[in-house]
């Protein structure tokens, strides 16, 4: 096998996670530490497209029409091309990791898949399985798992998100949009597929053996210091100093989602007795 192959010399870590988890906010303590990478979303694009998932692209094909006319339209995009990949892979070992050596990016389950095929894609990792792929490519790599018990909650901010289109909000004041509208089966769908991703994940973890480091939003978010100080010594990295960032993200949750949270589960429980 050849010793040209792209490969991370140094510790290496994938923060795996599902939208609206809190992984964005973990991951901006992980830079923010300056010794553990640039852990960024670097593979969120679709193949078909070249742009990350779209609004109804988190529904079925087709989208019911309550629901469609909520969200943006899918622009088609320009589908990736042979060798695309290769030179974003290049770009991206370099842009994901730190003075010190160390290299992070963050993956969502539901472009998995796509990260999976290209990976074989690459030259000489066509005839291996993607774990041996992986372990050729980051020699040392360790996951982090970044989950959110409370996934109605979840389901709330990530349906949000996907109606207004913005995904990172550090300013408290903005997040009451008057355009979003609460809507219990797309919610329904969202909570099912969250639960889904985070079954597959841990499916993956264990077919392959990789125990991950193990983050819950609802124990960290108030615990941020201590947090990221276990997840560097979990990962094997000396810290630049005293572990006290907290970084400027702040928490999301707001009375228009406590009421939505509460709203669907209301609406849940009265359809599960009709059902």
């Amino acid at each position: 096998m050849s010793e040209s192959y792209l490969r991370v010399e140094g510790i290496s870590y994938l923060v795996c996670a599902t939208q609206r988890s809190g992984s964005t906010l973990l991951c901006e303590l992980l830079k923010g530490s300056e010794v553990a990478g640039v852990p960024d979303e670097y593979f969120e694009a679709l193949r078909t497209t070249g742009l990350p998932r779209q609004p109804r692209q988190y529904f079925p094909d087709p989208v019911p029409a309550d629901i469609a006319e909520r969200l943006a339209p899918t622009e088609p995009g320009r589908p990736e091309q042979p060798g695309d990949f290769e030179g974003w892979f290049t770009y991206v070992l370099q842009r994901g990791t730190s003075r010190n050596g160390v290299f992070g990016a963050k993956m969502m389950w539901n472009y998995f898949d796509d990260f999976r095929s290209r990976v074989k894609e690459l030259p000489g990792l066509g005839d291996i399985t993607f774990s041996q792929a992986l372990d050729i490519i980051f020699p040392q790599l360790r996951i982090v798992f970044v989950r959110r018990r409370n996934k109605v909650a979840q389901a709330v901010s990530l349906w949000k998100a996907i109606q207004t289109q913005q995904w990172r909000n550090e300013d408290e004041s903005s997040r009451d949009d008057p355009s979003v509208e609460y809507h219990y089966p797309a919610l329904k769908h969202l909570v099912n597929e969250l639960h889904l991703w985070d079954a597959r994940w841990e499916d993956w973890f264990h077919a392959t053996g990789r125990e991950p480091i193990r983050v819950i939003y609802e124990d960290f978010v108030d615990t941020r210091a201590a947090t990221l100080g276990r997840v560097l010594d979990a990962l094997g990295i000396d810290p630049r100093e005293p572990d006290s960032h907290t970084g400027p993200m702040k928490r999301q949750a707001d009375d228009l989602s406590l009421d939505w949270v509460s709203r669907f589960r209301q609406d849940d429980a009265e359809n599960q007795l009709t059902a």
